[in-house]
């Protein structure tokens, strides 16, 4: 572990105990480099600063129930690209096919850039995800189009599809892999 990790590990125990210096030092070392990735892919000064401070406040609201497995600043990047994503979401900016992702998604699977900035980068990666949705084998396409289009629940569709609803729950799955390969694929292209 490298001495900032260090120094990070040891001031996240001071604020695990409510320590609110040691949070301060955090918030100082950290801030920057997240807003500027937030900043990077919503492209408003304002919804970036609003989404940094959700970030850490949310650090300090739920710090006793905050588990730091690899790094803080790992960890924070994280909080930050999920509070991005769903701001985009929010806003109608993403498409829709990335709500299985976003639900089934491991916070250290991707990075903050996989959502692409500007909306020429999203538009592609809805091009791809939908030429990735239509190339499910028919079953899971079926499974997936009722999850996402018309939000059935996994009890619904094994109802619906006369299946089991571990079957659902697979196929939901498996989708869920194939998209994050996708999302990979993209930052890649694109980054």
């Amino acid at each position: 572990m490298s001495l900032p990790q260090n120094v990070d590990m040891d001031l996240w125990l001071s604020v695990r105990e409510g320590n609110r210096n040691a949070f301060d030092a955090i918030y100082h070392r950290h801030v920057q480099a997240i807003f500027a990735s937030i900043y990077k892919m919503i492209d408003s000064r304002q919804d970036a600063e609003d989404i940094a401070q959700e970030v850490f406040l949310d650090l300090w609201v739920k710090r006793d129930r905050i588990e730091i497995q690899a790094s803080l600043f790992n960890y924070l990047f994280s909080v930050a690209r999920y509070k991005t994503i769903r701001h985009l979401k929010n806003k109608s900016l993403l498409p829709k096919s990335l709500d299985l992702l976003l639900e089934h998604a491991d916070a250290e699977d991707l990075p903050l850039d996989c959502v692409l900035p500007g909306d020429a980068g999203l538009h592609q990666a809805a091009a791809v995800f939908n030429q990735e949705v239509s190339q499910l084998p028919p079953q899971m396409k079926k499974v997936y189009s009722l999850y996402t289009d018309e939000q059935k629940s996994v009890k619904e569709i094994a109802s619906i599809l006369d299946i089991s609803p571990n079957t659902v729950k697979n196929h939901l799955a498996k989708v869920g892999r194939r998209l994050r390969l996708t999302v990979g694929r993209l930052y890649f292209l694109f980054f």
